[in-house]
């Protein structure tokens, strides 16, 4: 961490009183800020004054820094100097942390000593460095990131012992990955993360963490980016670059010479470059210089200037010897005067080049100043010293330069460059003058680790073939690890220079010991000065120093490995050099793209790092292929792709393609999954190979293209098979997303029963036996006991009768008498009766386990043993009576004491049967329906039936409910899904971290919190520790956040995200009688609940938790009388059962009480008729009819699964099991309520956990109604669940089991619908299309079929009585369609509503709103295109829901206009089917707009044109705003609407379209507020009503002040030559009037360049309004129109037809429009027009 520096003079506040022959010396000191543990370091010291040259001992002490902590050994070390000196100090190896270092002198013991100076020295790590190295600097969201670690020491090896965390932070600095306590000292290491296809688009950063040392590599996630190069032939590509040396002086000092380094980036072999020097505008120095290894020096003599500024300028003069006509200016650099108040100046010359380790660097050293003092120098590398000495004689081989003018004398020295000064270096040179005055120069050096006898020999050829095996010889130490990278930087040769690099300097504005500064040590001086003749002095000090280390580091870590920057690796091999490998070599295969590639090597060895030159690799593609599919598709569309085949060589090939579709897709032109395809190429040919393929099923879909192309001697005829030969082969792939159509809803019904099992409580108050039949089949039972907590455990007893009351006819079992150590057998009805048969069983019984055992009564023998298996392990036996028969067994415990028994009868004749009825509604797309059924032992788990997309928070924390179930299932789970879970859960952590706020708290929006969200996250991921590493401190900092939120009482209270929404407008909790404050009080309590149980799984570490706890559980205790509500109860209970309280028993009680219906069973009471809830629904053909005892809402949904928790805690299996059947039979709550899914499991596995079925024995046989699926399942305790397919649907399933245990059977049942609601209690939704922008006039996109951009608007109102909280707006546009460029807009935000957030991934985009309290609509307008020939587009899908209630969503489909050509192959069918009439839209799309929301002004429709000239795709751009949604109040108004197309000269293709419009405006003589409601989406092909019919269908009221408009828009007219405008209007009264005018037609300037094409729709303005904006129009600014008779609607044509058409339009236009504008304008003017 790097500290401003900090520059101290001050005098002592007690002078120092002394005489004047005491004030001889001066003291000065330079000490390094940074030291490595082991390496020695070393102070400069300096005297000066009269006296200076008398012997000194000068001690240096490094003692711990107590404020910092450290504890470490003191180090000491003493040397005599004169004049000057230099004291090395070895640091310690263990020592670390922070020091202060301390020099002293005459020191004759510890307290005998004259203190100096004092600094604050800090010891770094062991390790100096991390390369990190990603695959690639940019990806998209779904890709994964790939990269590699290396640690290096402070010597450049691999770093020894050092331990690191390895993670990728995500924008907002959130550790979305962790890899904790990796070895770093195993060489290179790898990592990946695969991304999450929500990942947030910004700057992702590669981070490593060693001790105190963070290091990292930034990365850039975007939507568009990651695409990787282009594969393309091997082009060649020319470019130079040049730029200034980044080391380089960025100041001059007047007089002395000025040396720099131009760098070059070229293809070329060397460039000439002319380096000038500007002062202002003046060129006052000129040289040239020759570049041919990637850098020249060059030298100004002298700059005699003295501006504040003078300036550097690089001009390319020449390419290879080649002069060229313009210089091009390349490189310019501003260079700052030198500023100091000394007459003496050093000046370093030498070392501007780069240097390499090994080399003999040949310093000079100018000065201003005769050369009387010895000078020092100091090597830093990143603040850390790394050699030094002191200098006095003529270096033998003085450096080669010129001789200045304005130096007194030069000093030549020279010192050998080592490994360890790399990248970048300083090299310092004072001395300090007699007078206390420093004169210094600093100079900063490159040091490239390339090493001449480690390199990478390649074989000499012009290209390699893609994938080709390459041999090399890579030569290096032996011993050594080698990497080999393979890489290329990015394709548009635009920045050849790292870009990740900043260049820019800020110039220092301190003068002094600003070269001590840059240097990264601090000076200190101590001086005495004589005040006057009065022989008194005094000790002034002065320090400079940069606090903590170099101040100019500015390179990252990565450039420590040199060589250019990689955009893209290809390749990134290590092993160890061995003698094998530098006999025999290596082979690799080259890169699969084609393109300019280079390979180079690293090696780590006992001499530090050092790497190669890089070597060329140039891959060359004969043939290449390339085609690419949209992300995703759905059911029955058809998509058009474009292959594009090339030939790169120079003859012709003949070209054979093979393409193939995986299975659910196929091929239109023959219907199949393949299709083969042959053609002819000329030299350097291309064509596009364009097929369409139809999808018909979901899923992922593959498609492949085999393409291999032969050679032949001849472009014309048939070549001979043994004439050609294969030139090249491409293979491509590509894979797409296949969506069902509409939406998929998944209706289940579920049945859990057990078989012959019975389950009986003995109660601990009375010794009553509960009786159960004798199986019937067989003499005997397998029971499982388990004891009830009481003072005493046992005795059990069983009886075997001939009836259900104790006689002297039946046989007693007692177990675990006398204190639980004596079984034995008795008979008669009193427990006091002799006993036939004991044995001694200590512990036999038990109050925490189910112990099992066996009874049979076969063979007139009674038995009794442990286990499951009769007769193994006998414990008793006793021959019975012959007379007895055994009908009746009877259980019960003593009196004091509670038992509870399992018994299993294994009868396999009576059994357990039901029927499932699984149907689908009348609504489902035919052959969508697709049903499954499961079949498991004991209680199944819920499970995800399908990926969950979008959902937000909610959808992400549902998506991690697999891992719970592996969890639980361990080995027993499925390989598949286990992979597949894992393989997902990383971009699932992604996005749930994506929602953390700056507070540590998670929000789905991130200006309202959230704190059941966060107490939900909070527990989720320290669930997910076990499979992904999360950031213990993250986790540390979300329990802090909630802890802090606590308040003295103990409650937590909800945050405006926590709002409780009701079923409608009338909330439940009126319905329930209970007053607001009451309402508050519990949700209160509901919250502190869910937050005391989340912090209980998560664990109690500290006194802060425990506290934390204990406060929350007295407030809920003392809350509990006050409840009131089943829901609050329940959660009230399971935290007060978790937490021990003493008050849990009453509240179990009061749980019972409150969920146990009349016929004892479990369920909640229902105050009125729950016809609103999320029910069951059945469709029929008399409609939905209820079944109502599965009927349940959210919150009982909820509160059942607490109940059951709660009932697993205390081990109450009787209770627990009726919970868990009320649960398991309304599964299909989960269905719709993905947000309960994580805790359904954890609930379900509680119980599966007490409930565990060790004997399970069961035959299952099940068959449909049409006997299509016959099949009969044995289920034993470790069989894996079962999955079958139901051949038909609708259908009923016939479950019928025999033999002993539990089970599940759930019959799912999935398909596609378009059958949605738009509006809801609390929301309403409308979508539309507003505007198609068509492509320009005779561009590629026009010429390929490509689709229109489309501006699109999406308008919801939210009606709930409270604000909104947040509000979650999902869109799914047409296929191939993504969100432009453009930001989406905000037509109309609410004053109080927050700020709207929103992102998106292929075609899903997704809004985020919060706080809105109004009733008035807010609408959000948006662009979209596609890149992609798409047709039978189904509608786009958008839905609004309040955040984690997906079941409350609002829904809508849309498509566009009638005519469009999205709807290209669409039939009235799929309309019938999709809005349940012939029309684009499923319902009249108006609000019921509020009389507040109704605006005083009309919002006026403006017609904006944008033009671009001399460009190809100038366009105009027509927009018109309407009001977000239209009225419900219709009338009629017939309105022209018409297309625009204008040419460079004229505007042409004017079509006359009727638009037919209902219209009511109402006028009253107060004053008038007017809303302008509009919309485009829905097409109806109607006539306008006669005036007669439009009065008895349509009064109007004065009272509603609106004006509503309502659009119908028939087909384009295309056979009227002239624009016509028909005005229908109804007569009106005095009180009514519609006043109304043809639209004011597009408006073109003369001034303004003509653009291409537009395509226009205007509509819905009253005329009254479109004449107040004409009169303002002078008639020479309008523009004159030539309508045409032309058909406005585009076909893809085959090129010669196409260009035939163009050349007619384009000779029409000269020939015939020259005369007929003035009277084509008239004729518009006449009609209405302006």
């Amino acid at each position: 961490m790097e500290f401003p520096a900090v520059l101290l003079t001050f005098l002592l506040s007690k002078a120092v009183i002394s005489f004047g022959e005491d004030c001889t010396t001066g003291f000065s000191v330079v000490a390094p800020e940074l030291a490595v543990p082991g390496k020695t370091t070393a102070v400069l010291v300096t005297l000066h004054g009269p006296t200076s040259l008398r012997p000194l001992n000068v001690t240096l002490r490094l003692l711990p820094d107590a404020q910092k902590g450290t504890n470490q050994q003191l180090v000491e070390t003493t040397q005599e100097i004169r004049g000057h000196g230099i004291l090395p100090l070895e640091v310690p190896l263990e020592a670390s942390g922070s020091y202060v270092l301390q020099t002293l002198v005459n020191c004759t013991g510890n307290d005998h000593c004259e203190l100096q100076s004092s600094s604050q020295m800090r010891l770094v790590g062991p390790v100096r460095d991390v390369i990190i190295r990603p695959a690639k600097h940019a990806y998209r969201p779904g890709e994964t990131v790939s990269f590699w670690v290396l640690a290096l020491d402070h010597d450049l090896q691999i770093a020894s012992g050092s331990i690191g965390s390895v993670s990728v932070k995500d924008p907002a600095g959130t550790k979305v990955a962790l890899w904790d306590q990796i070895a770093l000292d195993e060489g290179v290491k790898a990592f990946s993360l695969p991304l999450s296809e929500y990942a947030s688009s910004g700057r992702w950063l590669l981070h490593v963490e060693v001790e105190s040392a963070e290091f990292s590599a930034p990365i850039e996630i975007a939507p568009g980016v990651g695409n990787g190069l282009p594969d393309v032939a091997a082009a060649e590509e020319h470019y130079v670059e040049l730029r200034f040396g980044r080391e380089m002086r960025r100041s001059y000092k007047p007089g002395l010479p000025f040396a720099g380094k131009v760098e070059a980036m070229s293809t070329e072999k060397s460039v000439r470059v002319r380096v000038k020097v500007y002062d202002n505008t003046t060129s006052i120095y000129s040289q040239d210089i020759e570049i041919s290894n990637g850098e020249g020096t060059f030298v100004v003599p002298a700059i005699l200037a003295d501006s504040d500024i003078i300036a550097l300028q690089a001009e390319l003069v020449s390419v290879d010897s080649k002069e060229i006509e313009s210089h091009y200016v390349l490189a310019r650099e501003p260079i700052h005067k030198w500023n100091s108040s000394s007459d003496c100046y050093l000046l370093i010359e030498g070392v501007e080049h780069t240097l390499q380790p090994e080399e003999e660097a040949h310093v000079a050293i100018l000065s201003t100043c005769p050369c009387e003092r010895d000078l020092h120098y100091v090597i830093t590398t990143d603040g850390r010293v790394t050699d030094w000495a002191q200098r006095r004689y003529e270096d033998p081989v003085p450096p080669a330069t010129s001789a200045s003018a304005g130096a007194v004398c030069r000093l030549n020295f020279s010192f050998t460059v080592r490994s360890v000064m790399a990248p970048v270096s300083q090299l310092l040179v004072y001395y300090v003058t007699p007078q206390g005055e420093p004169v210094s120069d600093v100079i900063s050096f490159d040091v490239k680790l390339l090493h001449r006898q480690i390199y990478v020999n390649l074989e000499e050829r012009e290209w390699w073939l893609p994938g080709q095996s390459l041999d090399l010889e890579v030569v290096a130490e032996r011993s050594s690890l080698v990497c080999l990278l393979g890489g290329r930087s990015g394709g548009n040769g635009d920045i050849k220079f790292d870009p990740r690099i900043s260049e820019e300097r800020e110039p220092a504005s301190v003068a002094g010991e600003i070269d001590f500064l840059e240097a990264g040590v601090s000076f200190f001086q101590r001086q005495c000065v004589k005040r006057g003749n009065s022989g008194i002095s005094a000790v002034s000090y002065r320090q400079r120093g940069s606090g903590a280390g170099p101040s100019n580091r500015r390179r990252p870590p990565e450039s420590l490995v040199g060589g250019a920057p990689f955009d893209q690796l290809w390749l990134w091999k290590c092993f160890n050099y061995s003698s094998e490998i530098a006999s025999t070599g290596l082979t690799i295969s080259a890169p699969q793209e084609a393109g300019k590639w280079s390979l180079w090597a690293l090696t780590v060895s006992s001499n530090g790092l050092r790497f190669s030159s890089s070597v060329n690799v140039q891959v060359f593609r004969p043939l290449q292929a390339e085609f690419h599919l949209p992300p995703s598709l759905r059911v029955r569309e058809t998509l058009e792709v474009d292959i594009k085949i090339g030939n790169n060589i120079n003859s012709c090939m003949d070209v054979t393609a093979l393409l193939a579709l995986s299975e659910g897709a196929q091929f239109l032109s023959n219907g199949l999954l393949y299709v083969t395809e042959r053609l002819r190429l000329g030299p350097h040919g291309a064509t596009s190979l364009v097929v369409r393929l139809l999808v018909t099923t979901p899923g992922l879909k593959n498609m492949t293209v085999e393409v291999n192309g032969y050679t032949s001697p001849s472009c014309e005829g048939v070549e001979k098979p043994g004439n050609t030969s294969l030139a090249g082969a491409v293979l491509r792939s590509a894979t797409i997303k296949v969506y069902p159509e509409g939406i998929v809803r998944t209706d289940t019904e579920s049945a859990y029963f057990c078989a012959n099992e019975n389950l009986v409580i003995s109660t601990a108050d009375k010794y009553k036996y509960e009786w159960v039949a004798a199986p019937r089949n067989h003499e005997g039972i397998v029971l499982e006991l388990k004891a009830g907590v009481s003072k005493r455990i046992g005795p059990i007893h069983i009886a075997l009768a001939e009836s259900r009351s104790p006689s002297d006819k039946m046989y007693r079992l007692t177990i675990g008498d006398v204190n639980n150590m004596i079984t034995w057998i008795g008979r008669g009805k009193h427990g006091y009766g002799v006993q036939l048969t004991r044995v001694e069983t200590p512990g036999i019984l038990s109050e925490d386990e189910w112990c099992t055992f066996w009874i049979t009564w076969e063979k007139n023998t009674i038995a009794f043993g442990n286990g499951s298996i009769p007769h193994n392990n006998t414990l008793l036996k006793w021959r019975m009576d012959k007379k007895i028969k055994i009908q009746q067994v009877g259980f019960a415990s003593s009196w004091g004491s509670s038992a509870e028994f399992r018994i299993w009868n294994f009868n396999e004749e009576a059994g357990f049967s039901q029927v499932l009825h699984l149907d689908t509604p009348k609504s489902v797309v035919p052959g969508s329906e697709w049903g499954k059924l499961l079949v498991a032992g004991g209680l199944a788990l819920p499970a995800i039936n399908k990926k969950i997309e979008g959902g937000g928070l909610s959808g992400a924390l549902a998506a991690l409910t697999p891992l719970l179930t592996l969890q639980h299932l361990g080995k027993k789970a499925n390989k598949t899904e286990r992979l597949q879970a894992l393989q997902s859960l990383p971009g699932n952590i992604q996005t749930i971290l994506s929602y953390r706020k700056v507070d540590n708290s998670f929000s789905e929006h991130q200006m309202l919190g959230s704190h059941s969200a966060t107490v939900t996250i909070l527990e989720a991921l320290t669930k997910v520790q076990t499979y992904f590493s999360i950031d213990p401190d993250l986790i540390q900092a979300i329990k802090r956040w909630v802890q802090l939120r606590q308040e003295d009482d103990g409650r937590f209270t909800p945050l405006p995200a926590d709002i409780k929404l009701p079923l409608s407008k009338h909330s439940e909790f009126m319905r329930k009688n209970l007053s607001s404050e009451t309402a508050l009080l519990e949700h209160v309590v509901e919250i502190t609940a869910d937050t005391v149980i989340a912090l209980y799984e998560i664990g109690i570490e500290s006194d802060v938790d425990s506290d934390t706890l204990q406060k929350a559980k007295i407030f809920l205790e003392n809350s509990l009388p006050k409840l009131q509500r089943p829901e609050t109860i329940a959660v009230v209970a399971l935290a007060l059962v978790l937490v021990r309280s003493a008050t849990a028993s009453w509240a179990i009680e009061k749980l019972r009480n409150v969920s146990t219906t009349e016929d004892g069973e479990f369920g909640w009471p229902h105050f009125v008729p729950r016809r609103d809830a999320a029910d069951w629904l059945y469709e029929s053909e008399a409609g939905k009819t209820l079944k109502e005892p599965l009927a349940t809402t959210l919150d009982e949904y909820k509160a059942s699964l607490h109940a059951l928790s709660t009932f697993c805690i205390i081990g109450d299996l009787k209770f627990a099991e009726s919970v868990a059947r009320y649960l398991f039979y309304r599964s299909h709550m989960l269905d719709k309520h993905p947000e309960l899914l994580y805790q359904a499991v954890k609930t379900f596995t509680q119980y599966d956990l007490l409930a565990r079925d060790r004997h399970r024995a069961l035959t299952v046989s099940l068959a449909t109604s049409g006997m299509e699926l016959t099949d009969t399942l044995e289920l034993k305790p470790d069989k894996p669940s079962q999955r079958l397919h139901l051949p038909s649907l609708p259908t009923k399933v016939f479950v019928y089991a025999t033999g002993a245990g539990c089970a599940t059977i759930q019959g799912k049942v999935s398909y596609s619908t378009y059958s949605i609601k738009n509006t809801t209690p609390l929301l309403e939704l409308w979508s539309g299309v507003i505007q198609e922008i068509l492509p320009d006039r005779s561009s590629v996109d026009e010429i390929e079929g490509k689709l229109p951009m489309l501006k699109l608007k999406t308008c919801f109102s939210w009606k709930g009585l409270t604000p909104s909280g947040i509000l979650r707006l999902e869109i799914s546009l047409f296929s191939g369609y993504e969100l432009a460029t453009t930001p989406p807009q905000l037509l109309n935000p609410p004053e109080d509503m927050s700020e709207m957030q929103h992102n998106f991934h292929d075609n899903k985009l997704w809004f985020i709103f919060a706080n809105i309290s109004t009733l008035c609509p807010v609408c959000v307008q948006y662009m979209a295109r596609s890149a992609f020939v798409i047709s039978s587009l189904r509608p786009a899908y958008a839905k609004v829901f309040p955040a984690g209630r997906q079941d409350l969503a609002a829904e809508t489909f849309f498509h566009t206009k009638i005519g469009s050509n999205l709807l290209k192959s669409i039939t009235e069918d799929d309309l019938i089917t999709w809005f349940g009439k012939n029309k684009t839209s499923s319902s009249q799309p108006y609000f019921q707009v509020p009389e507040s929301c109704v605006r005083d002004i009309l919002p006026t429709t403006t017609s904006t044109v944008s033009t671009t000239s001399n460009t190809a795709s100038s366009t105009v751009s027509t927009t018109t705003d309407y009001a977000p949604v239209p009225s419900p109040k219709l009338e009629v108004l017939s309105v022209a609407t018409y297309t625009i197309n204008v040419d460079n000269d004229s505007i042409s293709n004017v079509n006359d379209t009727k638009k037919y419009q209902n219209l009511t405006s109402i006028t009253s003589t107060s004053s008038t507020k007017i809303y302008l409601k509009t919309t485009e989406s829905t097409i109806e092909e109607n006539v306008i009503p006669n005036e007669e019919s439009f009065k008895k269908k349509h009064s109007l009221s004065k009272e509603k002040i609106a004006v509503s408009i309502y659009n119908n828009i028939t087909e384009n007219s295309t056979d009227i030559p002239n624009i016509t405008t028909h005005v229908n209007t109804s007569s009106t009264t005095p009180d009514s009037t519609i006043s109304t005018k043809p639209p004011r037609n597009l408006v073109a300037e003369k001034n303004i360049s003509p653009p291409k094409h537009v395509n226009t729709v205007l509509h819905n303005i009253p005329v009254k309004y479109i004449e107040k904006g004409t009169e303002r129009l002078s008639e020479e600014s309008l523009a004159t129109f030539a309508p045409e008779i032309k058909n406005d609607q585009y076909v893809l044509l085959d090129k010669e037809e196409l260009w035939g058409m163009l050349k007619e339009v384009v000779d029409d236009q000269l020939r015939k429009k020259a005369n007929s504008k003035i009277a084509d304008g008239e004729k518009l003017r006449s009609q209405g027009f302006t």
